[in-house]
């Protein structure tokens, strides 16, 4: 499955990441992401090149958010 360069980005008060998702090129309509844990926010994200060429797993394990501007920043 083809994958865009857009993720959403669960994330803890602290900007821990809890969960990432990204979204499937082809996709038609709205995304829409609501966390389930109270405290927990999500970001809708533009990924670069690098991070798009990232698996979830090695986004969650290498990045967080900056809380204060909501962008996901290399640890």
């Amino acid at each position: 499955m083809e994958l865009s360069s857009k993720a959403f980005v669960i994330y803890d008060p602290s900007g821990q990441i809890v969960s990432v998702g990204r979204v499937p090129a082809n996709i038609r309509g709205r995304v829409e992401v609501k966390p389930s844990v109270e405290g927990h926010s999500v970001i809708e994200v533009q990924l670069d090149a690098d991070q798009a060429a990232m698996s979830v797993v090695d986004l969650h394990k290498s990045h967080k958010v900056h809380v204060a501007s909501k962008k996901l920043l290399k640890k």
